[in-house]
């Protein structure tokens, strides 16, 4: 315990103005210590501010309440007949009050950090409780109780998460939560039961309004719910059998993390226990395999990678050797043995820490100074934290605010607790580093490296150079070209580490370039890549250290410019080579919805600028892994082209319900329409897009329609001033929103560029089409081109029930294929006169080179020989029995007019062979920033089949 309670001298002149102003509103005649008031009051503006309002609570924090007694007559005082408005005051005034006397408590060192860290949870689950019972009892009176289908009386069980799960809840910390509730069914109130999703959905938003509105007395907790299945985009309330299903085929590893602290706070014992029974199996295993260890050490690599990107040194939860490293730790350990030791399982981190080194999961004499480093900087966030209530764990830098916080812990001065800080965060680090280290990453210095250095200082023997030269294929031009590179940046000033590591690195380099097809091109694409990087030496550190990912950096930088370049422009896609076993994975739509999900889990809902960053990172970097996996040759260009299309589909399907919720929020909901869901609008993909074939850098062919009454309006919303829209009005602007937020250039880049030329009228039609409209257009305006394009115009995001009714409406014109625009009826002839149209306009050939996309006998005749075989066999085929949907992609077309003899198998495989040929050289031409022609020597055979072709089935057609 405390024995010197006098603030230091660096804040009595504080202190003295706050003890009289304190003084000055207190009527109470009770003694205190003065000291004990002034070190309070200058320690900390939180409880300065509110010792004005309520001066007798400074009064009891000093004299000593006791908090046990306390507390557990605190859930008597909380009544569930209180307006909501009482309540709410209820809930804030005994938050303070509370937080106010265990601050006083830990600032006065009456208990160990362990112990305020478990009274400020135990504070945090009865409000918690509190605020529920209100919440439920008001919701029965409103929509009656809800029950199970045999009548069972349901409960919404409460998920604590993170430090609240574990007991260790921190001064200033969010509350991280999931709801769930057991069975589906519904309210018994006799007039219009509600079902109990809907009610269990309605009372968690309330409760989430209990606690976290602002009012004139704050707020309770920051409730955040994205740890929550699907995070932000998923139900708030989840049923027992879904929670199941969900972890059981869908679940995560860093998820697995997390459950490790679920605790439930509230509920029949019957039901924590069915709810216990559900999170503990996925977390905890029987038995270990190796992809545990390995996705273990992905989660390892992944901490190591954000803090290369961010300036965390002075972040005591992330920067390096901080809480967070401390927490893997633990629960990394618990992970692998917790299965097969229950005693492990469990959530709080001091009492895991014992039962770690009780089993020799980790040796007392490395477990003592972890826990003694954990002690402290925890004690050091609830300083920060309480000095005025802010959530934050980064160092301050005012000077006052460093007395403080030195106050608050005892110390002297705050050089000397950040010289015991740093103690503490190197034993941690060195920890954290060792922690499953794998021997692969090991550093290797051999002899040729060493000789490669000295040649780069100019002490190697001149004879030796040239054995060199012709041993690792590296010639004085590449010598030249690093020395004047490490010449440049030695002006810099990056300061000697980084020198130090740079020396490291760039005898490697040389050597890992040397062993490529063109030595001296990867080596200046490499360099210009480390100029991209600048002052950010921990990337210089990290490919020192990690010569597998340096080596694997030098293979695609030779394979491709346009990846060399685009690392170049945003070096944190070197994050991504952390993770090799990511690369050559293919992920298909929902894995990358999922990843989605996680890249945005922390990001507030309402933050636009900051989810659109997040956006155009995920974006760069699975963009990243895909190219990666197709230069090592891990993918086929089907596999690129397929991932690339469902990546942009997650991302404007993602931009889709963002851009309805702002357009809802300002304009209300269209006519029967949810307001959390995209009702009544499509969005058609076009092109590549639509086919499944987008490349790197592809833009996206939209199209938009719309359902319902055009007249009919919106519900408007009358706090926001704004008016109601007719529908057509609303649709264009949720439309306006969506292509808007797919072109905001944000630090990535542009997301994609939009053409929304190919609606009906191009661009003098409107924006968005409804659905009838859009039908009358294909059957009496659009030209034969439109019909061709909609052989592969594919929904990619919006209504199902809109995306039915186009389906429908495109096997119908398909199978109609008759142009109203064309004078002669004539298919074949508008189709020959298109191409002839394109090529004479676009096509890029000439006596050396052959145009791969509009050249005769290149991709763009292939497509149309399927459009035009589709357009002319639909009717036939959409009369099969057994003929589902009409397919969109090329290939596929061609696989189902085989299949009905109506091209033969030989045509089909010629020129599904060719059209994968003749774009994986463009796509390969797009990742070496190159235009897309070849010699005209090359590909001869595959183009004149393809030429053939076209002239046997267009031999009749005349075109003027």
């Amino acid at each position: 315990m405390r024995t010197d309670f006098k603030p230091p001298a660096s804040l009595t002149e504080l202190a003295d103005k706050r003890y009289h102003e304190w003084r000055d509103a207190l009527v109470s005649e009770d003694r205190f210590d003065e000291d004990k008031a002034r070190l309070v009051l200058a320690s900390s503006d939180y409880i300065a501010r509110w010792a004005v309002k309520k001066p007798e609570w400074l009064l009891d924090a000093i004299n000593g309440v006791s908090i046990e007694q306390g507390l557990n007559r605190l859930p008597e005082q909380f009544d569930v007949t209180l307006s909501e408005f009482d309540m709410k005051q209820k809930l804030r005034l005994e938050r303070h009050y509370w937080s106010i006397v265990i601050a006083t408590q830990d600032l006065f060192q009456r208990a160990d950090i362990k112990a305020i860290t478990f009274y400020q949870s135990t504070l945090a689950d009865i409000l918690i409780q509190a605020a529920y019972r209100w919440a439920e009892y008001h919701g029965h009176q409103h929509y009656g109780k809800p029950r199970s289908v045999t009548g069972e009386l349901q409960q919404m069980l409460i998920l604590a998460m993170g430090k609240l799960g574990g007991r260790e809840l921190n001064f200033s910390s969010d509350i991280d939560l999931i709801f769930a509730f057991p069975e589906e069914g519904e309210t018994d109130r006799e007039s219009k039961p509600v079902e109990n999703q809907k009610f269990f959905m309605r009372l968690g938003q309330k409760f989430i309004s209990l606690l976290s509105d602002i009012t004139y007395d704050g707020f309770v907790y920051r409730v955040d719910m994205r740890l929550r299945p699907y995070g932000q985009s998923g139900a708030l309330v989840t049923n027992f059998n879904a929670l199941q299903d969900y972890y059981l085929e869908q679940g995560r590893e860093w998820e697995r993390f997390a459950m490790i602290k679920a605790r439930v706070v509230n509920g029949s014992d019957e039901f924590k226990a069915d709810l216990e029974q559900i999170i503990r199996p996925f977390s905890y295993r029987r038995y270990i395999d190796f992809s545990v260890l390995d996705s273990i050490r992905q989660l390892k690599q992944k901490i190591a990678s954000e803090l290369l990107r961010k300036n965390a040194k002075g972040n005591i939860k992330l920067g390096e050797g901080g809480i967070r490293e401390l927490e893997f730790i633990v629960q990394s350990l618990q992970l692998i043995g917790g299965g097969r030791h229950p005693v492990l399982q469990t959530k709080n981190w001091w009492h895991s820490l014992d039962t770690l080194q009780a089993k020799e999961f980790i040796p007392a004499k490395e477990a003592s100074p972890l826990k003694m480093a954990y002690q402290f900087l925890r004690k050091l966030e609830n300083a920060i934290q309480i000095r005025n209530e802010d959530q934050t764990q980064e160092l301050p830098e005012d000077t006052v605010e460093q007395s403080q916080v030195a106050a608050m812990l005892g110390t002297e001065t705050w050089d000397a607790l950040v010289k015991e800080l740093s103690q503490h965060q190197d034993y941690v680090a060195s920890f954290f580093k060792g922690l499953f280290h794998d021997p692969h990453d090991e550093e290797k210095i051999d002899e040729d490296c060493e000789r490669v250095r000295k040649w780069l200082e100019g002490s190697l023997e001149q004879n030796s150079e040239a054995d060199l030269e012709q041993k690792l294929n590296i010639s004085p031009k590449m010598i030249a070209m690093v020395s004047e590179f490490r010449s440049e940046f030695s002006e810099r000033k990056i300061g000697s580490r980084g020198l130090t590591r740079l020396d490291q690195l760039l005898p490697h380099l040389l050597i890992e370039a040397g062993t490529q097809p063109e030595p001296e091109t990867t080596l200046q694409r490499c360099i210009e890549l480390l100029q991209g990087v600048g002052r950010r030496t921990a990337y210089f550190e990290m490919l020192a250290e990690n010569l597998p990912v340096l080596e694997y950096l030098v293979q695609l930088v030779s394979r491709s410019r346009w990846l060399a370049k685009q690392m170049s422009i945003y070096p944190s896609l070197l994050d991504e080579l952390l993770f090799p076993s990511n690369f050559g994975k293919q992920l298909n739509k929902g894995d990358l919805a999922s990843q989605l999900r996680q890249a945005l889990i922390r990001i507030e809902a309402d933050d636009i600028e900051e989810q659109l960053v997040a956006l155009g990172g995920f974006k760069q970097s699975s963009q990243f892994k895909i190219a990666a996996g197709d230069l090592t040759g891990r993918f086929d260009i089907s596999a690129v082209s397929q991932q690339l299309t469902d990546l942009a589909e997650v991302i404007v399907e993602y931009l889709l319900q963002f851009a309805w919720r702002e357009t809802v929020a300002k304009f209300g909901v269209p006519p029967h329409c949810e307001e959390g869901l995209a009702s009544g609008f499509l969005v058609l993909g076009y092109g590549k897009l639509g086919g499944d074939e987008l490349g790197y850098g592809s833009d996206l062919d939209l199209v938009f329609l719309y359902q319902g009454d055009p007249q009919s309006e919106t519900s408007g919303k009358d706090n926001s001033g704004e008016k109601s829209l007719e529908l057509h009005q609303f649709y264009t602007r949720l439309a306006q929103r969506l292509v808007h937020y797919l072109g905001t250039r944000t630090q990535q880049g542009i997301m994609y560029e939009v053409d929304t030329r190919l609606r009906p009228s191009g661009r003098s039609g409107m924006l968005v089409s409804h659905i009838e409209a859009f039908k009358k257009y294909q059957h009496n305006e659009a030209w034969t081109w439109e019909h061709q394009a909609l052989v592969r115009a594919r929904p990619v995001a919006g209504d199902d029930t809109l995306r039915q009714r186009y389906m429908e409406l495109r096997s119908d014109i398909l199978a109609k294929p008759n142009s109203p625009q064309s004078e002669n009826k004539d298919l074949a002839a508008d189709v020959v006169a298109m191409r002839k149209k394109m090529r004479d306009n676009l096509n890029k050939s000439d006596s050396k080179l052959w145009d791969i996309k509009q050249g005769e006998g290149g991709l763009v005749d292939i497509e149309f020989l399927v459009q035009y075989w589709a357009l002319s066999h639909s009717g036939t085929l959409i009369q099969h029995p057994n003929q589902e949907a009409l397919p969109f992609n090329n290939v596929d077309w061609l696989q189902l007019l085989a299949k009905h003899g109506l091209i033969s198998q030989e045509v089909r495989d010629q020129l599904m062979m060719n059209y994968r040929v003749l774009r994986d050289i463009g796509n390969h031409s797009s990742l070496q920033s190159q235009p897309q022609l070849i010699a005209n020597s090359e590909l001869v055979q595959e183009r004149q089949q393809v030429a053939e072709l076209w002239h046997s089935t267009f031999k009749n057609v005349e075109v003027q």
